[in-house]
C-alpha cells in the first residue's frame, strides 16, 4: 500500500475515531451523571427515612418517659394513701373499693399493693390472688418489681410491652412502701404509644415520597432483610415487589455501607444504607426510579454524536487527500535516495528538487545530502571502534571477575551477596536490630603455642579458623572479623530467620564447634602442641547497631553496642572448652538446649548482676564423652558420641593381643 493511501486512511481513521470516542465519552458522562444524581437522591431518601425512623422511636420514647414520671407520682401518692388508710383502721375490702374507684375514674387501669412478703392483698382487680416472685423463670415480666421489697430499687420503670397473660401492651411502674417493705405497682394501657408510633413512623414518610410520582416505589429492609415498609407491606399494593436483581445487593449494602444501583430498561433502583443517630447501619432503603428521562437524554446525545462524526469524517477525508498529494512527492525522492545510499550509488542531484523546499522535508533532504558523503567513512571508523571497545570490555570483565572473586574472601558470604545483588548499598549507614552475638577465643593461647614454630602455629591457627568458619557458614552466621585467634560473628543481619531461630542456630553452631575441636585435638597434639586448644565461647542476644562504619573511602561492616560488650564479658568468664550464654539467649533456646545456670556475673558497665548459663548439649541427645589417655609412646582418644562401642572394644582387644605378642 502506497504512502499516500496510508496517509489518507490514517487521517480518516484518527479523525473518525477521535470523534466517536469523544461522543461516546460525552454520552457515557451524561448517563453517569444522571445515575450519580439518582444515587444521590436515593441516599437522600435513605437519610430521610433514617431521620423518620429516629423520630418515630424518639417521640414515643419521650412520651413514655413523661407517662412514667406521672405514674411514679401516682404510685407515690398511693403509697401515702395506703399507709394513712391502714393507720386509720380501714379494712382491706374498703381500701380495694377505693382503689377500684380510682382505676374507674382515671387513666390508670390497674393498682397492685403487696405486703412485705410480696403478696398483693390490695388491688383494683377483684378475684385475683397474685404474689410477686424474684425468679425471672417463674415471672419473666413481674420479677423486676421484687427489688422494691429488698430496698435494692426505690422506683422500677418498666418499658411498655406485651403482657404474658393476654398479649396486650401495658406500661407498669412501681415504687416502694412508706411504712414497711411493700410493692405499690400501677399500670395503664400502652395503646396511645402504639398509635403515636404509627402516626410518626416510616409508613407516613414513604407515602409522602411516593405522592409526587418522581419515585416509583420505596422499600425499607431491616438487618434481617425483612421488608418493614414498602408497597404491599403497609397496605398500598400498586407496584410489583422487588425482583431478584434488586434484592441481591441489599445484603451487601447492609454489610459494607456502600450505595449500589441496579439498572434495567424501565427502572433505576438505588440501594442505600439507613443509619441511626449513632451512625450505625440499621437497614437499607431500595428506591426505584423511572428510567424514561435517562434514556431520552442518552438517545439525544447519541444522535448528536452520530451527526457530528459523519461531518468530521467527510472533512477529514478531503483534508487527508490534499495533505497526501503535497507531502508524498518529496518523500518519494528521499526514499529513492535512501535506497541509492544503501547500494552506494547515491548522487546529490537526486535530492536537488526536494532540497529547494523551505519546509521540514526540504531541510531533511539537505541534511540527508550532507550526511550521505560521511556515512561510508564513518561506518568503517565505527566498525574499527566497535572491535577495539569489545576487546577492552572483555579484558575489563575478566579483571572485574577476578577482583570480585578475591573480594569475596574478605567479606562474609551474606554481606558479599547482599552488596552484589543490590540489596545493600556501600555507604555509611546503620540500623538497630536484635541480633544473637557469638564470640570465641582460645584460652591461654600464648602459653599453648609458646613452643611451636611460627610455621606450625600458622598452619594450626589457619586450620582452626577454617574449620570454625565452615561450621559458621553452615549454620548461617555472619562472620564479623577475626582478631588473632578470636572469632566474632552474629545472626540476624543481613538475613534473619527470626530472633528465636537465629539464637537456636547460634547455640547449635557453638556446640558443633566444641565437638569439632575435640576431634582436632589429636591432630594438634601430633603437630607438637604441649596441650590441646581449649576454646571459650560467649553468646548473647540483644539490640545492636549494625551497618557500615568508617569513612566514605574505607568502611567496615560490623556491630557495636552494649550487647557486644556483654558477649565479650561472657566469653571471658567462660570455662575453657565450654559455652556460656546470657539469660535472654537461654530463654529463646531453652526448648532445645540443655543448660545449667551459673552464679550471676558482676560485669563492669552493667548495674545489676548478669545471669549466665553453661550449655551442656542438646536436650534430646545423649551426652557425649571423650576418653583420653596419654603415656610415653602411647596416645588414646575415643569420642563415645560418634564411635561404635563394639568396634572400639574389638580394636582394643586386638591391640592388647598384639602387645602381648610383641
Amino acid at each position: 500500500m502506497k504512502f499516500t493511501t496510508r496517509l489518507i486512511l490514517l487521517v480518516t481513521v484518527l479523525t473518525v475515531g477521535a470523534t466517536l470516542v469523544t461522543a461516546a465519552l460525552l454520552t457515557w458522562t451524561t448517563r453517569r451523571a444522571i445515575i450519580t444524581e439518582a444515587e444521590a437522591s436515593g441516599e437522600m431518601v435513605a437519610r430521610l427515612l433514617a431521620r423518620s425512623a429516629s423520630l418515630a422511636s424518639s417521640i414515643p420514647a419521650e412520651v413514655e418517659s413523661m407517662i412514667a414520671d406521672e405514674m411514679v407520682a401516682q404510685g407515690s401518692i398511693l403509697a401515702q394513701f395506703v399507709e394513712a388508710a391502714e393507720r386509720a383502721g380501714m379494712t382491706p375490702d374498703d381500701i380495694n373499693r377505693r382503689l377500684k374507684s380510682i382505676t374507674d375514674a382515671t387513666v390508670l387501669d390497674e393498682i397492685w399493693i403487696t405486703d412485705d412478703k410480696g403478696h398483693a392483698y390490695l388491688h383494683s382487680t377483684p378475684g385475683i390472688d397474685f404474689t410477686f416472685s424474684s425468679s425471672p423463670q417463674v415471672q419473666p415480666q413481674a420479677f423486676a418489681f421484687h427489688d422494691l421489697l429488698t430496698g435494692k430499687q426505690k422506683v422500677v420503670d418498666q418499658d411498655a410491652r406485651k403482657r404474658d397473660i393476654d398479649n396486650q401492651h401495658f406500661k407498669y411502674v412501681g415504687v416502694g412502701g412508706i411504712d414497711k417493705p411493700r410493692i405499690i405497682q400501677v399500670g395503664r394501657s400502652a395503646k396511645l404509644l402504639e398509635q403515636l408510633t404509627a402516626k410518626v413512623g416510616l409508613q407516613r414518610a414513604v407515602e409522602n415520597l411516593l405522592a409526587d410520582g418522581d419515585i416509583d416505589a420505596v422499600w425499607v429492609f431491616d438487618r434481617k432483610l425483612d421488608a418493614i415498609v414498602g408497597p404491599g407491606v403497609y397496605g398500598v399494593d400498586r407496584h410489583e415487589g422487588p425482583n431478584k436483581q434488586e434484592l441481591g445487593p441489599v445484603g451487601s449494602v447492609i454489610a459494607d455501607g456502600r450505595t449500589r444501583h441496579v439498572e434495567s430498561r424501565e427502572n433505576l433502583s438505588v440501594i442505600a444504607p439507613v443509619h441511626n443517630d449513632k451512625k450505625e447501619i440499621v437497614g437499607a432503603a431500595l428506591v426505584r426510579l423511572p428510567m424514561n428521562r435517562v434514556w431520552a437524554t442518552v438517545q439525544s446525545q447519541a444522535e448528536i454524536a452520530a451527526v457530528t462524526a459523519s461531518a468530521i469524517a467527510a472533512l477529514g477525508i478531503l483534508l487527508s487527500i490534499g495533505v497526501a498529494r503535497h507531502q508524498s512527492a518529496p518523500l518519494r525522492q528521499i526514499t529513492r535516495a535512501a535506497s541509492a545510499l544503501e547500494s552506494q550509488t547515491f548522487e546529490p542531484a537526486m535530492l536537488a528538487a526536494a532540497a529547494d523546499r523551505g519546509d521540514e522535508l526540504g531541510q531533511l533532504a539537505r541534511v540527508f545530502t550532507g550526511m550521505a558523503g560521511q556515512v561510508a567513512a564513518r561506518e568503517e571508523h565505527l566498525d574499527s571502534m566497535v572491535r577495539q571497545r569489545t576487546a577492552e570490555l572483555e579484558a575489563r570483565t575478566r579483571s572485574l571477575e577476578g577482583l570480585s572473586a578475591a573480594l569475596s574472601k574478605y567479606l562474609s558470604p551474606q554481606v558479599y551477596s547482599s552488596i552484589f545483588s543490590g540489596h545493600q548499598v556501600a555507604e555509611i549507614a546503620s540500623k538497630r536490630k536484635k541480633l544473637t552475638i557469638f564470640l570465641s577465643d582460645i584460652a591461654d593461647f600464648t602459653a599453648t603455642t609458646d613452643k611451636l614454630e611460627s610455621e606450625d602455629l600458622t598452619a594450626m591457627l589457619n586450620r582452626y579458623l577454617a574449620e570454625m568458619a565452615q561450621i559458621a557458614l553452615k549454620h548461617g552466621a555472619t562472620i564479623d572479623k577475626y582478631v588473632g585467634d578470636a572469632v566474632l560473628a552474629f545472626f540476624g543481619d543481613p538475613e534473619s530467620r527470626g530472633v528465636k531461630d537465629d539464637a537456636v542456630a547460634c547455640v547449635m553452631m557453638a556446640i558443633e564447634m566444641q565437638t569439632k575441636l575435640k576431634q582436632l585435638e589429636t591432630e594438634w597434639l601430633a603437630a607438637g602442641a604441649q596441650r590441646p586448644f581449649r576454646v571459650r565461647i560467649g553468646i548473647n542476644t540483644g539490640y545492636c547497631t549494625v551497618g557500615n562504619f568508617g569513612s566514605p573511602d574505607r568502611m567496615d561492616y560490623t556491630i557495636v553496642g552494649g550487647e557486644v560488650n556483654l558477649t565479650s564479658r561472657l566469653e571471658q568468664n567462660c570455662e575453657p572448652g565450654s559455652i556460656l550464654i546470657s539469660h535472654v539467649t537461654w530463654s529463646l533456646v531453652n526448648d532445645f538446649i540443655d543448660a545449667e545456670e551459673r552464679p550471676a556475673l558482676t560485669v563492669k558497665g552493667f548495674g545489676e548482676p548478669v545471669r549466665a548459663y553453661a550449655v551442656r548439649g542438646l536436650k534430646a541427645a545423649t551426652p557425649a564423652e571423650i576418653i583420653r589417655k596419654e603415656l610415653p609412646g602411647m596416645r588414646l582418644f575415643i569420642d563415645t558420641a560418634s564411635a561404635d562401642r563394639t568396634e572400639v572394644r574389638d580394636a582394643l582387644a586386638k591391640v592388647v593381643a598384639d602387645l602381648d605378642e610383641a
